[in-house]
């Protein structure tokens, strides 16, 4: 392979960094009006009266929307579930009469410029009826608590339970039995780019939308359902990429819909962009409060383990419905072998923000309780913490714990464990508080044995790929397809798998622009790790197609059997005799030249076999769900007299089956732990405890590591295992990157300064109580 496992410059890289004209946010249509929305300052109210007519006087306004005037249909917003999922809580309406978080919006107003739209909704007097409000989930749980929607009886949205084995016999097998609360907390994505919509309804009620997403089809599904209109009447434009999203945009906001109506009432196009406040408030990693107990016998090897996992989905459930599985499953039931295994989770309603997807789904929260406990159970028992989770893990070959019909053909835990070991220096790691002076180093690392390459096997959740290739007369070729390019190199990867399989050099791959949801294959979001793996295996799938189709007409071109006929560098050549040979543009010209041609001798047939677009079209769910495998060792330093943590060295192996593109599967790695190192130590997303107002206005008020707080040094080791069902042997990278830095920097400290903290993030503060200096 010419390509694979090479790191060829992003064809969208120069064009970012000179202005980036296809974000969605510097899409400007003729005609477009400018949107606000009005939010409630209370956390629970009734709306008693709503007055529009002063805004409405307001010269520059166009339109002013309240709930009485939008669609009653509850649904869903997550966008890789059928709209009336049976899985899904379907609990929201664009604009309702009932608020049940402080910033849920109750008016909007479309107006000539975006000074007119915010002067307003200043304008606009409601006046509400306050109700109760509960902010803790456990408060929410007992009786007599503020009940925040009718069909949930102790404002529990899903409560999951699975398990196996019988869990009294496992815990009284055991040898030692451990116990442990873990909590983590709320943060955001912190995508750059704002979500932003940009929605045109023309006068036969067709919509025509531009957002910042991550599922073009998504926003179709979701806006036709919440509208009760046919999907059809929706087209979603694919834009070129988008400004970040990590999860924070796989569900359709508040800001479509309202912008749908307000174009439908105006007949112009309506534009919609959040301020950051209002990102913050419409996406986070959801808070879980996680109650662990776990038998072992004396050897490390697991007896049982049972959980109860308690998820704070805030006023609608939107992700925590799905998001309390992926932290079961994944997270705590099936990282490891354990015969008597019980998990219960409660997504409960509460008056805080809504909770939204965050890469790791879950995982994350579930992996700071699992590892840290794994590690205190090995340093009171004194074992290898190496060989503890070595002992318990899964092997190549058995089948999937989850997918059935799925086996772990690739997976290359114990050459992740051995190689990361190996380049941190493990064996040198001091016992737990055993340094001098007031600055104290310590080692640590964690594990995400078992994780996804997409949605395979899973209820409910969309799971199929699609593109299309085209080549042309200059020897290039055109992919276009729906994956949406979130920032982390899908369109490189893509072409870059289309361009090994055709045989042609990575320049002359181009992804198509601005194509739609009425010219593409449907395909499931950019999400769950699965772009390289299923999106590539259409992607390869449709450059399969092709190359047959090129060597056919090649063959007939050259009276040679296809199968004799090879194409390499944008030429097909005789395997036995390379010098006889064509170029790619001149087979394509011939494919779509005429059938009668004039030549020196006159005019002169070629043949009918030949002529013809040379096209591939794919459209298939992926074969299987390879498991990942990902361990992270990380040395940290801890001053005892501040409480500063620092991360010294990372280093991060991970089995993703084949490397695609070396440098962007590093960029991964590195921006997977810092969002994870924010995670752990710093990122925490407050609110007043009274009024459940988000108090984080911008970054200035939202603590995230920058360049400075990174560590210099972040190694990444990548096993290829070859996955068999991945193109060209690839699987998942991701979202393991950010699941395992908070456990490994949490193992690290207690390694450090000998004190376990079991409740994110890790500030200087917690530090010092935990020391006994506060």
């Amino acid at each position: 392979m010419s390509l694979i496992g090479t790191s060829p410059q992003r064809p969208d890289a120069f064009d970012k960094v000179t202005g980036g004209k296809g974000f969605p946010v510097n899409v400007k249509l003729p005609g477009m009006l400018h949107a606000k929305l009005l939010r409630s300052p209370y956390p629970h109210a009734r709306i008693l009266r709503i007055d529009t007519s002063a805004a409405e006087k307001l010269p520059g306004v166009k339109a002013v929307l309240v709930p009485s005037e939008v669609p009653k249909r509850k649904y869903t917003p997550v966008y890789f579930v059928p709209a009336a999922a049976g899985s899904m809580v379907q609990d929201m309406l664009i604009m309702s009469d009932t608020v049940r978080f402080a910033g849920q919006p109750v008016a909007a107003v479309a107006a000539t410029s975006l000074r007119i739209a915010e002067q307003a909704i200043e304008l606009i007097e409601v006046d509400y009826e306050e109700l109760p409000t509960v902010f803790d989930p456990e408060e929410a749980m007992q009786p007599g608590a503020p009940q925040l929607h009718e069909h949930a009886a102790n404002n529990v949205a899903v409560n999951p339970v699975m398990g196996f084995g019988d869990l009294d016999k496992g815990f009284a097998e055991a040898d030692h039995i451990f116990e442990g609360v873990y909590s983590s907390h709320r943060v955001h994505t912190c995508y750059m780019e704002p979500r932003v919509c940009i929605v045109d309804c023309d006068r036969q009620g067709n919509y025509t939308v531009h957002s910042s997403t991550q599922h073009l089809f998504g926003v179709r599904e979701k806006l036709a359902y919440a509208l009760e209109i046919p999907e059809s009447k929706v087209r979603v434009i694919k834009a070129p990429y988008i400004g970040g999203g990590f999860g924070g945009k796989l569900d359709i906001g508040y800001i479509e819909p309202v912008a749908a109506l307000l174009s439908r009432k105006t007949g112009r196009p309506v534009r919609i962009e959040q301020t950051r406040h209002e990102d913050f408030i419409s996406t986070a990693r959801h808070p879980i409060k996680v109650y662990l107990k776990t038998g072992v016998k004396k050897d490390g090897t697991f007896t049982a383990r049972h959980a109860r996992s308690i998820l704070d989905t805030g006023a609608h459930a939107t992700h925590g419905a799905e998001v309390i599985n992926v932290h079961g499953v994944f997270g705590l039931l099936m990282t490891y072998r354990c015969p008597n295994s019980k998990w219960e989770g409660y997504t409960v309603y509460t008056n805080n923000m809504i909770g939204g997807g965050y890469r790791g789904y879950g995982s994350p929260q579930a992996c700071f309780a699992a590892e840290s406990q794994i590690d205190e159970i090995c340093e009171q028992l004194k074992l290898d913490p190496i060989e503890f989770r070595r002992k318990n893990a899964w092997h190549a070959g058995e089948p999937h714990p989850m997918v059935p019909g799925v086996t772990l053909d690739s997976y290359a835990f114990d050459e992740c464990l051995q190689s990361g070991a190996e380049r941190i220096g493990w064996s040198q790691r001091k016992k737990a508080d055993s340094g001098s002076g007031t600055k104290k180093r310590g080692m640590g690392f964690a594990c995400q044995p078992l994780w996804v390459s997409g949605c395979v096997g899973f209820p409910d959740i969309y799971e199929h790929s699609g593109a299309i290739i085209k080549l042309n007369v200059d020897g290039t070729a055109d992919l276009a397809i729906a994956t949406m390019d979130i920032g982390s190199g899908q369109t490189t990867t893509l072409c870059q798998i289309a361009a090994e399989e055709l045989g042609l050099p990575m320049e002359a791959v181009r992804m198509v622009q601005n194509s739609d949801t009425t010219t593409v294959p449907v395909d499931a979001p950019t999400h769950a790790s699965r772009a390289t793996y299923s999106a590539g295996n259409a992607v390869q799938a449709a450059a399969r197609t092709v190359r047959e189709r090129l060597l056919k007409v090649a063959g007939i071109m050259l009276d040679i059997n296809p199968e004799q006929l090879a194409v390499a560098n944008g030429r097909v050549s005789v395997k036995a005799d390379p010098k006889r040979s064509l170029s790619v543009a001149e087979v394509v010209t011939r494919a779509e030249s005429p059938f009668v041609q004039h030549g020196k001798n006159g005019p002169a047939p070629t043949t009918l076999e030949e002529k013809g677009t040379i096209i591939g079209v794919s459209s298939l769910a992926p074969k299987s769900n390879p498991s990942p495998v990902s361990v992270e060792f990380v040395e940290v330093e801890v001053d005892t007299e501040t409480g500063q943590v620092q991360v010294l060295r990372v280093v991060y192996a991970h089995d993703l089956g084949k490397l695609i593109h070396r440098n962007g599967a590093e960029g991964q790695v590195e921006g997977g732990f810092q969002q994870g190192m924010g995670y752990a130590l710093m990122e925490n997303l407050l609110f007043d405890p009274v009024s459940g107002s988000c108090l984080a206005g911008d970054f200035l008020d939202y603590k995230m590591p920058t360049a400075v707080e990174m560590p210099r040094d972040i190694q990444s080791i990548f096993i290829e295992s070859n996955e068999p069902s991945g193109p060209f042997g690839a699987k998942s990278l991701s979202e393991p990157c950010i699941t395992v830095p908070a456990p490994a920097i949490a193992n690290a400290i207690y390694n450090a300064i000998g004190v376990r903290i079991r409740e994110l993030p890790i500030t200087p503060e917690k530090i010092l109580a935990a020391l006994g200096k506060l």
